[in-house]
């Protein structure tokens, strides 16, 4: 499904005015102010990668992308700097982030016509173990083990480095020796 911007929908058709009658012989939708569609069933997680260029998935939304939680969020997780506007919808968790956190470990990721951006899986694990106690206990611990699993995939020196980043670099470094290697 292709999702475009305002001005990328403005450019395949010409003018605004162009724009606005396709919308009306149904040839594009518009999906919510600034982003269209050729299906009125627009992924509603492509479509806010279409709005807010500077939304990254995490927590919750990463771990289920990264395949360590089977648990499917009911709202999606996003990491903006600190200083975004608010998302102001009721499925979207959004965090803000100090650009010195906020930059650490993106990953860009091509799904389906679109890119999404989504922390990769050290800086995942970084975040669980920051938000622990923010966490259902229960879902914590179903994640970590999961980390736990998947060990062998995850760069050991970038994840040290990410760390060194962070205020709570002994936290996460003891937690990462006891419970994942």
């Amino acid at each position: 499904m292709m999702l475009l911007s305002y001005p990328e929908a403005v450019a395949k058709y010409g003018s605004d005015y162009q724009l606005k009658k396709a919308i009306i012989t149904g040839s594009i939708f518009k999906i919510r102010p600034g982003v269209y569609a050729f299906d009125a069933n627009a992924d509603e997680t492509a479509e806010l990668f279409v709005k807010y260029d500077h939304i990254v998935l995490t927590l919750a939304s990463a771990f289920y992308y990264h395949h360590v939680s089977d648990y499917v969020p009911d709202r999606i997780h996003v990491a903006t700097p600190k200083n975004a506007y608010p998302i102001e919808r009721p499925n979207v968790k959004q965090y803000f982030l100090t650009k010195d956190y906020y930059d650490v470990g993106i990953m860009e990721v091509k799904q389906d016509d679109h890119t999404i951006k989504v922390y990769d899986l050290e800086r995942s694990l970084i975040e669980l173990i920051r938000y622990q106690t923010k966490m259902p206990f229960e879902e914590y611990f179903h994640v970590l083990k999961n980390f736990r699993e998947i060990a062998d995939k995850m760069d050991f020196s970038k994840l040290t480095k990410y760390a060194r980043k962070f205020k709570s670099y002994g936290k996460i470094i003891n937690t990462v020796r006891n419970s994942i290697m």
